[in-house]
């Protein structure tokens, strides 16, 4: 799983604007960033058997609550392909840009 793989199936929400990591300064809310924190693979006698499950994390930023967690149920349905598991959603807000956050977790 990498980047390249997670935008190919968020990349055409917010007009594009997603992004890796960090949004860059200055973008027009909302937008969507994913990160990729940890792999966790599967140990078997012989070493390693090649299974890896990797954490995907998708943070949907906007104005209003309701349009974050909207953004965020279409996140959702862009990860169906991956035939994600252990779903989390959270929600916050963010005192030092005025914003909203829907997060989505999930194990592909």
């Amino acid at each position: 799983m990498n980047d390249a793989q997670i935008y190919a199936l968020l990349g055409n929400l917010c007009e594009g604007r997603v992004f890796p990591a960090v949004a860059p300064q200055g973008t027009k809310q909302p937008w969507v960033i994913f990160t990729l924190p940890s792999e966790t693979g599967d140990d078997v006698f012989c070493g390693q058997s090649g299974f890896t499950a990797t954490t995907l994390q998708v943070d949907v930023y906007a104005k209003v609550i309701d349009e974050a967690t909207a953004l965020r149920d279409r996140v959702e349905l862009a990860l169906v392909p991956l035939l994600p598991t252990s779903l989390l959603k959270t929600k916050g807000y963010e005192t030092d840009t005025g914003l909203h956050r829907a997060t989505i977790e999930v194990q592909v």
